[in-house]
């Protein structure tokens, strides 16, 4: 899906009034929302830092970055006059290497909320200020039944006012939801809280489903204990987050197609070592897994695996398949393909680590490897898992210049070089997956 097609006039009117994209630097890459409502031009943010703007705080933007996906209270300064604000800061899948700060102006229902807790007898003006509000407000008694609502609210429950007001709560909510916002209420009731917030589902009268963001507090009303609270409809923020989810994960399916699809290039031109890739990165996933790297780290060692003999579609292909040794000057020719791979992998957004891995898989600890001969921790943990990996499976497939060898002999080979070419921990969880549990990977 392109991008392009998403109206913005959605993610406007029903995520926040004010949304930022930002990079990895917190800098501005764009902003959506009336700015001239805070007294600020994109003109003049645009490519500033976040922090920098006159109208946050230093440390509320901290804490938006330090309580990802929390929603935060913000205490805006415009000029002289003071506004409030809610805001969330969401961090983008890890492909895009962005944030997004959403914004939400509460100024009336902050203050709406002050004067409550100052004065009882102030229905009048409260309800004058709350029916101006485009979030909805609700209020409802200990019996859990509604005894306010404004015009907002009642398009969230998609009923009127006198099909609301005197009936319980959990009539309007999705059944899943209900014990939630039941124990979160009577915690409020009876002090242990004070106020609370969450997303849940409304139910509409036509059975339709729409989530919500609320957030709630503990106050009094005519001598008795009520919730205020304030709710805003996400679900078209719901729905464009479960499309970009669907993007991301079509986007890894094609990029998987692709890498296989370039593994299998090297696998026609050498057809000896036809599934060889494909072992390598079966055994590296296992263990990185054992070795417990994070999901990311183990994606990566997966596609470099797939890749690490790219490189060899620059080799001529008679190199490849001589039934005998290669020579000095041969084998000086066959040496290039990790560069090849290298030169091939790095222009690929988000492959900078990837292409690294690859142009390492031939290096070993003591230096003895190639390209470069770099030693020891020179040497990412995820090419060292690889070169293990891809000696493993070379020493156990039959090649033009030799048979096949035994799994023991491949295994001893690793073994009695552990500490010296091969990374010990690789080794020993290597033999331990193939030996103790064994584990097929061919």
């Amino acid at each position: 899906m392109d991008r392009k097609n998403i109206p913005i006039e959605i993610i406007c009117e029903s995520i926040a009034s004010l949304i930022f994209l930002l990079d990895r630097e917190k800098n501005i890459i764009e902003v959506i929302g009336k700015l001239e409502n805070y007294g600020l031009k994109k003109e003049d943010i645009i490519g500033k830092n976040i922090k920098n703007l006159p109208i946050f705080k230093d440390e509320e933007i901290e804490n938006l970055f330090n309580f990802k996906d929390k929603i935060n209270k913000l205490e805006l300064k415009i000029g002289e006059q003071k506004r409030y604000a809610i805001a969330k800061l969401i961090e983008l899948k890890e492909e895009y290497s962005k944030y997004l700060v959403v914004f939400h102006d509460i100024t009336e229902e902050e203050l709406l909320k002050i004067r409550l807790e100052e004065e009882e007898e102030i229905l009048y003006e409260w309800e004058n200020l709350a029916e101006k509000s485009v979030a909805g407000i609700y209020m409802y008694d200990q019996d859990f039944r509604f005894i306010y609502v404004n015009d907002a609210a009642c398009e969230i429950f998609g009923r009127p006012k006198d099909k609301i007001i005197g009936e319980k709560i959990f009539e309007f909510i999705y059944e899943d939801d209900r014990n939630l916002i039941k124990e979160l209420a009577e915690k409020r009731f009876s002090g242990q809280i004070e106020s609370a917030s969450l997303n849940l589902r409304v139910k509409r009268p036509n059975g339709e489903i729409r989530y919500c963001y609320v957030a709630g507090r503990v106050g009094k009303y005519k001598g008795k204990k009520i919730i205020i609270g304030t709710g805003i409809d996400i679900t078209e923020r719901v729905k464009l987050e479960e499309k970009l989810k669907e993007e991301a994960k079509l986007l890894e399916e094609t990029l998987n197609g692709t890498i296989n699809a370039l593994a299998k290039v090297v696998e026609i031109r050498d057809p000896y070592t036809s599934g060889h890739q494909l072992s390598v990165s079966i055994l590296s996933e296992h263990i990185a897994r054992e070795i417990g790297l994070k999901e990311k780290e183990i994606r990566e060692i997966v596609w470099a695996s797939l890749l690490h003999d790219i490189g060899k579609i620059s080799v001529p292909s008679e190199l490849l398949i001589l039934p005998r040794k290669l020579t000095p000057i041969e084998f000086s020719i066959v040496k290039t393909h990790p560069i090849v791979a290298y030169n091939i992998l790095k222009v690929i957004p988000q492959f900078e680590k990837i292409s690294q891995i690859v142009l390492q898989h031939h290096e070993r600890l003591d230096g003895s490897g190639y390209p470069r001969g770099i030693k020891g921790n020179e040497i990412l943990k995820e090419a060292r898992i690889i070169s293990v990996c891809d000696v493993v499976d070379a020493m156990i497939t039959h090649r033009p210049y030799r048979p096949a060898l035994t799994l023991d002999e491949a295994l001893n080979e690793i073994y009695i070089n552990r500490g010296i070419k091969y990374d010990e921990e690789v080794v020993n969880i290597c033999i331990d997956l193939l030996k103790k549990k064994g584990l097929s990977f061919k």
